[in-house]
C-alpha cells in the first residue's frame, strides 16, 4: 500500500510546484500554453519514441495488453457515444471527454507504482505503446475533422502523419519490428528532450488549477460525472471482467489489469485539450478528481484481490 501512495505522492509534488508558479506569475501569463507545447511537440514525442523503439513485439501484443485495451477502447468508445448522442457535445468536445475516461496515466504514475506493487514495468510499457499507436491517432484524427473550417480529407491525412505524437510512435514502432536500436550520439539528445515530457505536462497542469484556462467555458457537472465513473469505477470493472470471464485469467493477471484500468486519467489529454482548445476544463477537473478517487480505489483492488 506504501507504494501506491508514494507514486501519487511524487506526482503531486510537481504539481503543487505547478500551482506554485502559476499563483507567483514567475514564469509570466503564458507559461502554461509553452510548457503545454513544449510537451506535445518535443517532450512527449521524444518519449515515445524511445519507448517503442526499445520494446519488442511480445511486450506490444502480450494477453494483458489485449484485456486492457479491450477496456479501454469500450470505456472510449462507450463515453464517446454517450457523450456525443445524449449529451449532444460536438466531435471535439466528445473525444476530449472520452480520452479523459479511458486514457491512463500510464507513464508518470503507472510506471513507478507497477514498479513497486509488481515488479514489472513490461506490461506497462505495452499499455504506453497501445495507447500511443492506437488511442492518439484515432482521438486525433476526430480532432482533426471537428476543425472549422473543415479542411480537406487530404489535409486532414496530412495533418495525421505529421502530428509530431503520431509521427513518433509510427517511427519507434518501425524500430521495434525491426529490431533497430537507437544509441550513442542520437540517444542521448533523444533521452535529454524525453525527460521533458513528464515534468512539464505536470507543472502545466499545477498552473492551470491557479491561473485558469482563459475562455474555456466551465465543466459541465454531468459530463464530468460521466467521464470520472467511466475512469475509476466502469473501466476497471470491464477490465477484471474481461480477465476472468473471458479469458480465465490468473488471479495475478487479474489484479494487475484492473490496477491498470484503475489508474487516473492521464495528465497528458490536458496538454493535447490545450493545443486543439477543446474541453479544456472537462480535462483538467476530470484530471484532478479521478486521480484523487484513484487512490483509495487502488489501494481497495490491491487489498481484495491479493
Amino acid at each position: 500500500m506504501l507504494a501506491v501512495l508514494e507514486a501519487f505522492a511524487v506526482i503531486a509534488v510537481v504539481v503543487a510546484v505547478g500551482a506554485i508558479v502559476g499563483r507567483t506569475g514567475v514564469l509570466g501569463d503564458n507559461a502554461r500554453t509553452v510548457l503545454n507545447r513544449v510537451a506535445f511537440h518535443i517532450g512527449v514525442p521524444a518519449l515515445l519514441l524511445l519507448n517503442l523503439s526499445q520494446a519488442t513485439l511480445t511486450q506490444i501484443f502480450s494477453p494483458t495488453l489485449l484485456v486492457s485495451a479491450l477496456a479501454a477502447l469500450a470505456a472510449m468508445g462507450l463515453c464517446f457515444l454517450i457523450v456525443t448522442v445524449v449529451r449532444r457535445r460536438d466531435r471535439g468536445d466528445s473525444v476530449i471527454a472520452s480520452w479523459t475516461a479511458s486514457y491512463v496515466n500510464a507513464g508518470n504514475l503507472g510506471i513507478p507504482l507497477t514498479a513497486y506493487v509488481f515488479g514489472s514495468t513490461t506490461e506497462i510499457s505495452a499499455l504506453i505503446l497501445f495507447q500511443a499507436a492506437v488511442m492518439a491517432p484515432i482521438g486525433i484524427a476526430i480532432l482533426n475533422s471537428a476543425t472549422t473550417p473543415r479542411p480537406s480529407r487530404a489535409r486532414q491525412v496530412l495533418a495525421l502523419v505529421t502530428n509530431p505524437i503520431i509521427a513518433a510512435s509510427a517511427i519507434g514502432l518501425m524500430l521495434a519490428a525491426t529490431g533497430l536500436k537507437i544509441d550513442g550520439p542520437i540517444a542521448d539528445p533523444l533521452e535529454l528532450l524525453a525527460d521533458l515530457a513528464i515534468p512539464t505536462v505536470l507543472l502545466a497542469f499545477g498552473i492551470s488549477l491557479t491561473t485558469g484556462i482563459g475562455d474555456a467555458p466551465p465543466t459541465h457537472r454531468l459530463d464530468l460525472a460521466i467521464v470520472v465513473v467511466f475512469k475509476t469505477i466502469l473501466m476497471p470493472a470491464a477490465a477484471f471482467a474481461i480477465a476472468r470471464w473471458g479469458f480465465g485469467a490468473a488471479p495475478e493477471q487479474q489484479l494487475l489489469v484492473t490496477v491498470l484500468a484503475a489508474l487516473p486519467s492521464a495528465q497528458n489529454i490536458n496538454t493535447y485539450a490545450a493545443v486543439y482548445r477543446r474541453n479544456e476544463s472537462l480535462a483538467r477537473d476530470a484530471t484532478l478528481i479521478s486521480t484523487a478517487a484513484s487512490v483509495p480505489i487502488i489501494v481497495a483492488i490491491v487489498g481484495i484481490l491479493r
